[in-house]
């Protein structure tokens, strides 16, 4: 038996190098560009549909398998083929995850009730947004919200299993992985003119902010992967995808990436202090990190260094105090739902028109203490609730909280993996039985092979 159990834990190990390999290929084909735009927007819509119709249909195995790539696929849309709706995922999101709440709603009940502050909220968002200064600010704004209420909503009334978190969970590593590939392209093609500020040329032509939300959410996966004792078999291929993945995510010049990664890391530390194994296995990120910061500096001939000695955030403190400027001359409901990016120049509290690119800071500025009380809030008692929780739920679920919230406040509410972690904080509680609580829901292996359940 045990013999057995090593020959299939191999076979895995082999296919799933096979995968990150296919991936990371098929990532440098797409960023090489070989392939027409209307071949890759067609498949992107079809694949849209098709796993819109599979999260309809209660097929979440399917939905949750597909839905990390669609969702990797994103920037590299929003950069490059225009005829796909730029926020064609969220409009999906908000479709499916609607349509599991009405068809579902008299047959299960809310494990949490902190999700009525959003709706409250989504209630003050719309009824603001009723006098827009610019109308085409405004449907960006509801969309991304309403996606995040909507999968909020349904994930306080549904426990997603083990399984499909784990599922969902490698495929974004695999999405990670091929979304690097991507980037890597423009390094392999060289010719990129670096200075001190996030560099589209080194992000292959897509967003480098929202990239930093991309990949530094797979560097995380990959980080913790490593981490993991119960994949001892897959470190090489976690640790040199992890450098990889750091490495084209420090070079789009976007701090954000760099950012998560140490917080989460050191959430990550916290929560296994007392395992000096954890502490150990950091050993290995010398070399790493250090070959890492070579290769940087190097490639960008020292510019990345001076990229992250400027105090400055790309101006997000200016725009923070001038969110609070907002809050203050309309303290009670605001200046009104997409009313900041027009509100601070006409006060010249901004000498452009600017988004807050924090979405704590722009709820208090648009909806006043309306949106301070409902916003907040929820964050709060979310944050209460998961802290309640034991083993590793509650330590995956805050990873999850964590990303989240840096991630708003570094970019705002803009890429379609922000509502998915929100859904696997909220929908990842301890399940609890009439004789006794059920404390290893969730193990911390992402890629552990377990009975599938429901």
């Amino acid at each position: 038996m045990a013999e057995l159990i090593a020959k299939k834990r191999i076979s895995i190990s082999k296919t799933l190098w096979l995968k990150y390999a296919v991936m990371f290929f098929v990532g440098l084909i797409i960023g090489f560009r070989t392939v027409p735009s209307s071949v890759i927007g067609t498949v992107y819509m079809s694949s849209l549909f098709v796993c819109g119709w599979f999260g309809v249909r209660n097929k979440l195995d399917k939905f949750f398998t597909m839905l990390p790539f669609i969702c990797y696929m994103e920037v590299y849309m929003r950069g490059f083929i225009k005829s796909v709706p730029y926020l064609g995922i969220q409009y999906m999101l908000i479709f499916v995850f609607g349509y599991l709440i009405i068809s579902g709603f008299r047959k299960s009940k809310a494990h949490s009730y902190a999700f009525v502050l959003m709706i409250v909220y989504g209630f003050i968002e719309f009824l603001g947004g009723l006098f827009p200064d610019d109308p085409h600010l405004l449907r960006p704004v509801l969309v991304q919200s309403f996606a995040l209420i909507i999968m909020i909503t349904w994930a306080s009334f549904n426990r997603l299993s083990p399984v499909l978190i784990h599922k969902l969970l490698t495929n974004f590593k695999l999405a990670a992985v091929f979304l690097a590939g991507v980037v890597l392209v423009a390094h392999l093609r060289g010719g990129i003119s670096y200075n001190s500020a996030s560099n589209f040329e080194s992000s292959n032509g897509m967003a480098p902010v929202q990239l930093s939300g991309y990949l530094g959410f797979g560097s995380i996966l990959l980080l913790i992967s490593f981490m993991n004792p119960e994949e001892s078999l897959y470190k090489a291929i976690h640790l040199v995808l992890f450098a990889v993945c750091t490495s084209v995510m420090i070079l789009t010049f976007s701090r954000g990436g760099l950012y998560f990664v140490s917080v989460i890391t050191l959430i990550y530390m916290y929560f296994n202090r007392a395992s000096f194994r954890s502490y150990f296995k950091f050993i290995f990120f010398i070399p790493i990190g250090w070959g890492i910061y070579n290769y940087v500096v190097k490639e960008t001939n020292g510019a990345i260094v001076k990229r992250y000695q400027r105090k400055e955030v790309a101006n997000r403190d200016v725009l923070i105090v001038a969110g609070f400027k907002l809050f203050l001359d309309e303290p009670v409901f605001g200046v009104g739902t997409s009313n900041y990016t027009t509100q601070v120049v006409n006060r010249r509290y901004f000498s452009q028109s600017s988004t807050a690119h924090n979405e704590f800071v722009r709820a208090m500025a648009e909806h006043g203490l309306l949106g301070f009380f409902t916003y907040w809030l929820f964050f709060i008692l979310i944050f209460f609730e998961i802290i309640k929780r034991t083993g590793p739920n509650k330590e995956f679920s805050i990873y999850f909280l964590a990303l989240f919230c840096l991630i708003i406040v570094h970019n705002g509410l803009k890429i379609s993996i922000q509502p998915i972690l929100m859904m696997l904080a909220v929908a990842n509680p301890n399940v609890v039985s009439i004789h006794k609580k059920i404390i290893n829901v969730f193990k911390p292996s992402i890629i552990q092979q377990l009975p599938q359940t429901s």
